[in-house]
């Protein structure tokens, strides 16, 4: 006899890590923009919120709609060194700021970090946040920030733009960095060289462009394609009729249907558009020219090169197995490869060790940015540095990043030494060179001395000769090439338009890193300088008229801080959605879960009130859980209402509770760590009211786009006290890729019970445990068992053999696509004491992972598993899982 599952669940997640704690934030609360804060930003915020209030002005012109909810603003304290910023509608119309972006400063071509976050993110929030029609409205108004709603089963978008592709909703979002003289992504030769090479290739396709996909160069090409796509539409539309677009979308009923949008508003379909996008690319840089050296190594990833005494080297990756280090000996002209676990930056060679420039946890409580080793771990003395080199004194030049929130401030050593708007190249003399920025105008400096200028904001210097001409990437007609400024000219040292970093071998030979449409290619060549001057670069949409673009300069220090409180998460609390969840099982029939969720803005503790139904009861509950400390705590109380042909007298109580605390102990490198201590008292058991303590630690390492782990080693310890009963047990994981994207992961559990009685209890539980809302660590799942077991010992051996496949097949025009596949064995052989007899079970699993892509966007595994146990009742079971088991 088989038995089918099926279940279907649309879940959010909420309760995700915005910021580490504990931390002394404060709020200024205002009707329309409510900043949270902490005090690193108290002397600038009155006037960053000045710039915000005039570009939100400016956004309501240009996307023709206010919004309709006060926008919380999040800025995240130094604990938080990331290089990042998001927008969100869920659990609020908010946003995230991390300060710690001038280290990539080349790759943004910002004037200020904190002016792209802001025109950026809140460029999101005007995109999302509109809701046209009156479906979505009003469902919003009763469901809040949920993407989906259902009345019976017709579904209703609280937040339709949601569902927009992130090809239009980042390229909007880049288009509009550059539009108010602070810089953008669109002045990156960089970028263009991206660019033209998609679609020289034919590769910025609908079904291609418009999907998540896992081909080159992944997520990275919505914002840049994106990007230039909307920058078409300006130049053909204006920018207020491109950026009415989200308001017409989220007009629509089913908000899925792009071309119609765009049709309603430009006359012409999304594919017509992207068709004409693309034909322009191609005629206007049909001159674009690819690099024909030798090609020495190839990437799907890219860090910017280093060089030593004799040796270049880099960081490449396949984003499936581990990084390694590229390195290449300038004399012998030899390169070799250097296996590790380094985390993606740019790489130094330090004492003969490869350390890389890139944020990481040290502690529960903070993310530090600085120089991390092949582990992990932070080298001494790079805390809060974004390492550009070192003088032959042996003093680190970093920018310090606390005083870096919007400009590099670049330090030698203890000293500030002055301001850069790129990174800096240090000489074997000790000689710093770097560019500075004012207005379009980009100038070459070596220490405190201007050399040229061109118009622009691409440019960074990667190498000196031995007689000082000094060697920078900038950008090209095309692209972006390497140049050459020797004191008396610029002259173009590299004929391609692809060349996005160099380092020279000797005088007249170099390595260089170049894009096509595939990968990142290094290649060795000689040199072929040329007279040329460095392109200039100036866009339309520009909009030197708006108050925004003549409040360019730096954020100045006020005297007058803005009125705030202390922030107190718990008493933020406020509503934010409502969850639903939609299942069946052939055991028990039709299943529902309403939640209702109660958020404070920095996401740091969630309020959840929940209804639960199947066949045979009715479970009414509520859920606290609170990550506002450094120790965290939550709890749960549940009430249950049985169906009248339910006999629960010899079972199942009416009613259930639990409470944990939980204590983050270890986070640095790869390991993570925590103990917790929890008491439950289950609803659908008459007795089992286990007291737990639990020990976890965990090294996982898992690279690019690996779809499983490459290397993991996980334990488990507890120790449990169930009324008169004592139990222990300990559980141990282990992965590991095997190439090839394949790998295979080994399982071992023992758990012991000083006592065992079925009739209360008591002893080692065994179940299935399909739906069970409380966890029990006392427990082992067997999805074969056909009833509960009670064991005074248990030992759980398994093995799992992995294989994933790229089988991409996307599609435009049809909301499912699918990305790759994973084909799995595995086996389970369970060892159990009972009462009265010892038991053993095999239990093989043969199964089908396809991860599909719903909406475009929204990814969900879906399991199809045939699983078969001989010892058991039901030999067999057949179900179909949606979302990932953990």
């Amino acid at each position: 006899m088989s038995k089918i599952l099926l279940s279907i669940a649309l879940p959010i997640t909420i309760f995700a890590e915005g910021v580490v704690v504990p931390d002394n934030y404060k709020i200024s609360e205002n009707e329309d923009v409510s900043y949270v804060y902490t005090s690193e930003y108290a002397e600038i915020l009155p006037k960053m919120k000045a710039y915000q209030q005039d570009l939100m002005q400016q956004y309501e012109d240009d996307f023709g709609y206010k919004l309709d909810d006060t926008l919380f603003v999040g800025l995240a304290s130094k604990n938080n060194q990331i290089a990042n910023g998001f927008s969100t509608q869920i659990p609020f119309n908010s946003q995230l700021y991390y300060g710690a972006g001038v280290g990539h400063i080349d790759y943004f071509c910002f004037n200020s970090w904190l002016k792209t976050l802001i025109i950026h993110e809140t460029a999101h929030n005007f995109q999302l946040n509109a809701k046209e029609s009156k479906a979505s409205w009003l469902s919003h108004k009763i469901v809040g920030n949920t993407p989906v709603s259902f009345l019976g089963l017709f579904p209703f978008f609280p937040i339709p733009n949601l569902l927009e592709s992130n090809f239009l909703l980042e390229g909007n979002a880049v288009m509009n960095e550059s539009r108010f003289d602070n810089g953008g992504r669109l002045y990156s030769g960089y970028a263009l060289a991206e660019v033209v090479a998609l679609a020289k290739a034919d590769k910025i396709k609908p079904e291609l462009i418009y999907n998540e996909t896992f081909d080159f160069p992944y997520g990275e090409k919505v914002y840049l394609v994106g990007g230039f796509f909307q920058q078409f539409l300006v130049e053909k539309y204006g920018v207020k009729k491109v950026n009415h677009y989200f308001k017409l979308h989220s007009k629509q009923l089913f908000p899925f249907f792009t071309n119609a949008a765009f049709k309603n508003l430009f006359g012409k379909t999304f594919k017509t558009l992207l068709a004409e996008f693309v034909t322009e690319i191609k005629t206007k840089h049909a001159n674009f020219k690819s690099t024909k050296g030798k090609i020495i190594a190839k990437s799907q990833s890219f860090v910017p090169m280093n060089s030593s005494d004799n040796e270049i080297y880099t960081v490449i990756s396949d984003l499936e197995n581990f990084p390694q280090i590229l390195k290449y000996s300038r004399d012998k002209k030899e390169i070799s490869y250097q296996e590790g676990a380094c985390n993606r930056g740019e790489p130094f060679k330090i004492d003969e060790k490869y350390n890389t420039q890139s944020s990481s946890k040290t502690s529960p409580t903070k993310i530090v940015m600085g120089l991390f080793d092949n582990d992990s771990y932070l080298k001494e003395g790079t805390e809060s540095k974004v390492i550009q080199g070192y003088m032959p004194d042996g003093r680190a030049v970093y920018f310090n990043l606390d005083k870096s929130l919007e400009t590099p401030h670049i330090y030698i050593g203890q000293e500030f030494y002055g301001l850069s708007h790129s990174s800096v190249h240090i000489d074997k003399d000790g000689n710093l060179y770097y560019f500075k920025q004012k207005g379009q105008t980009r100038t070459l400096y070596r220490n405190k001395k201007a050399l040229f200028d061109y118009q622009g904001h691409y440019g960074f210097v990667t190498d000196v000769d031995s007689i000082g001409a000094i060697y920078f990437i900038a950008k090209s007609e095309h692209g972006s090439t390497a140049y050459r400024y020797s004191g008396a000219k610029t002259e173009r040292v590299t004929a391609g338009d692809d060349v996005i970093d160099f380092k020279l071998i000797n005088g007249t030979e170099a390595v260089v890193a170049t894009i096509d449409s595939e990968e990142y290619k290094y290649q060795t060549l000689t040199i072929s300088p040329k007279d040329a001057k460095v392109f200039n670069t100036n866009y339309e949409i520009e909009d030197k008229k708006s108050k925004v673009t003549q409040n360019s300069q730096p954020f100045e220090i006020s005297s007058t801080k803005l009125k705030s409180k202390e922030y107190n998460s718990l008493t933020q609390l406020r509503y934010s959605s409502l969850d639903q969840f939609v299942g069946y099982s052939t055991e028990d029939g039709v299943l529902f879960n309403l939640r209702a969720n109660f958020v404070d803005p920095l996401m740091q503790n969630i309020l959840s009130p929940m209804l639960s139904h199947d066949d045979e009861r009715t479970v009414g509950g509520i859920g606290y859980q609170s990550q506002a400390h450094s120790l965290e705590f939550g709890g749960s109380l549940y009430g249950v209402e049985y169906d009248e042909e339910i006999d629960v007298n010899s079972t199942d109580r009416d009613h259930g509770y639990s409470a944990y605390l939980k204590l983050p102990f270890l986070a640095t490198g790869y390991w993570r760590g925590s103990s917790t201590l929890e008491y439950s008292k289950e609803y659908d058991s008459a007795y089992r009211k286990p007291l737990t303590l639990s020990f976890d630690i965990i090294n996982n390492k898992q690279f690019g786009k690996s779809k499983f782990p490459n290397h993991l080693n996980y334990l488990n310890l507890f120790t449990s006290k169930d009324r008169d009963s004592n139990a222990l047990g300990a559980s141990y994981t282990w992965m590991h890729d095997l190439g090839w994207q394949s790998y295979v992961g080994l399982r071992a559990s023992y758990l012991k019970s000083d006592n065992v009685d079925e009739r209360f209890e008591r002893g080692i539980e065994i179940d299935d445990n399909w739906g069970d809302i409380q966890n029990d660590s006392a427990s082992i799942t067997m999805p074969t068992l056909d009833k509960t077991l009670y064991a005074k010992e248990a030992k759980v051996a398994g093995a799992t053999v992995y294989k994933v496949f790229d089988t991409p097949l996307y599609f435009f025009s049809f909301p499912v696509s699918l990305q790759r596949e994973t084909i799995y064995l595995k086996h389970r052989f369970y060892d159990f004491e009972l009462p009265n007899e010892n038991r053993q079970y095999n239990e093989t699993t043969i199964g089908l992972e396809s991860d599909i892509l719903f909406f475009h966007k929204l990814p969900v595994p879906i399991k199809l598993e045939w699983l078969y146990n001989e010892d058991s009742e039901d030999k067999s079971l057949f179900r179909i899982l949606l979302g990932s088991e953990f």
